[in-house]
């Protein structure tokens, strides 16, 4: 009975020692990952945010290769919803980085501004430097795009948890709208005398690959007071 129990004992005791060493190498592995893998990077300047017409696109660049992830705030489980480095690592010469999302895709909050007018789009991107952790260095962005119907493009930031957050913006320049009337067909040169019976051609067209062109409420004056409706208020 005395040396079952010392046996139980001693196996208990390197049950312990097996248990503690493995532990021990576990936490090493650990640190030496933290020490190696993120811990040591930043970024570069800040994000640039692009509002395209159907998406939108955050880029970054980091001090050394980024082997950490970006990924919308609440869908990382969603492989659609962020970018994994750690599996595709950037080449440390050439450290750019970001993500491509549609608008809607992983719940983007959709809004209709009145003032000012225009649809506005909003998410939240998370950048962290390490595969497995949370650093110090991991940062949250609040990316705000907002399409006027006339004016142009916006996006801001608000602060987001813990993690500082930095506003961004983007503006898209003014688009240049032409009306001109031509002779005989759309092509035609430009007229600025006319003849009753004469075949004219209105042509309008905005110089813009974002926005469009709707034109209403057309009419022409006999200069007499008397008005003829050519295009209506639906266009």
């Amino acid at each position: 009975m005395i040396k079952g129990n010392i046996w139980a004992r001693n196996l208990s005791f390197f049950l312990f020692i097996i248990i503690f060493l493995k532990i021990e190498l576990i936490s090493n592995f650990v640190l030496q990952t933290g020490a190696t893998i993120g811990t040591d990077n930043g970024l570069i300047g800040s994000p640039e945010i692009k509002c395209n017409p159907e998406t939108i696109e955050l880029v970054f660049r980091t001090k050394r290769e980024f082997r950490g992830k970006i990924f919308v705030k609440g869908h990382y489980s969603n492989p659609n919803c962020r970018v994994d480095y750690g599996k595709t690592t950037l080449d440390s010469r050439n450290s750019v980085g970001g993500i491509i999302l549609s608008h809607g895709q992983c719940d983007m909050n959709r809004q209709r501004m009145i003032q000012p007018e225009g649809m506005q789009f909003s998410t939240i991107l998370v950048i962290s430097f390490h595969p497995l952790f949370i650093t110090k260095l991991d940062r949250a962005f609040h990316i705000r795009c907002m399409y006027r119907e006339i004016v142009h493009a916006v996006s801001s930031g608000i602060e987001v948890s813990a993690i500082a957050t930095q506003t961004l913006e983007y503006e898209y320049p003014f688009p240049n709208c032409i009306y001109t009337i031509r002779k005989d067909e759309i092509d035609g040169p430009i007229l600025k005398y006319a003849r009753v019976g004469d075949q004219i051609v209105h042509r309008w067209e905005c110089l813009s690959d974002v926005y469009g062109l709707l034109v209403h409420n057309c009419y022409v004056e006999d200069g007499q007071g008397e008005k003829q409706v050519i295009i209506d208020g639906n266009g």
